[in-house]
């Protein structure tokens, strides 16, 4: 068997590895160290190679989604230890009764007035001012 060949196939194992790794421990660092690869080799591997990139992004998810699950069932535990700060947390999340709210009341109405004399003035200074600097000589051409 040529020496490339042996590469190419010690580096799928460890490949399929790394992917294992991160489906149950979503974090590349852990993921790396436990399989006994440098975390330079497997960013080049994710460059390299698209296809492993993309399972790479798959494993990382499902590693997210089993640690998730994990945390949520001892999230349950503590409910039924009657762990009172988790007892809120489950009910502020999950029960739209105990969600955080904020309320606000009051009136809105508006004023159909016509513009001061002043009121134009300023408006008229402040559109020279800004990047509409010709307003008021393309509004006279217009006409």
């Amino acid at each position: 068997m040529s020496k490339e060949k042996t590469i190419k196939i010690r580096q799928a194992k460890l490949k399929k590895a790394v992917l294992e790794q991160l489906m149950r421990t979503p974090i590349i660092e852990i993921a790396c160290e436990k399989v006994g690869i440098s975390r330079m080799t497997f960013y080049r591997w994710t460059k390299a190679s698209k296809e492993f990139a993309k399972q790479v992004e798959e494993a990382l998810f499902e590693g997210r989604l089993f640690i998730s699950d994990i945390a949520e069932s001892q999230l349950f535990s503590l409910v039924k230890d009657k762990k009172i700060e988790a007892i809120k947390y489950v009910l502020r999340h999950n029960n739209p009764r105990y969600a955080d709210r904020l309320e606000l009341s009051g009136t809105v109405s508006t004023k159909d007035e016509p513009l001061t004399a002043t009121q134009k003035g300023l408006i008229r200074q402040a559109l020279k001012l800004s990047s509409l600097r010709n307003y008021g000589q393309n509004k006279k051409q217009q006409k």
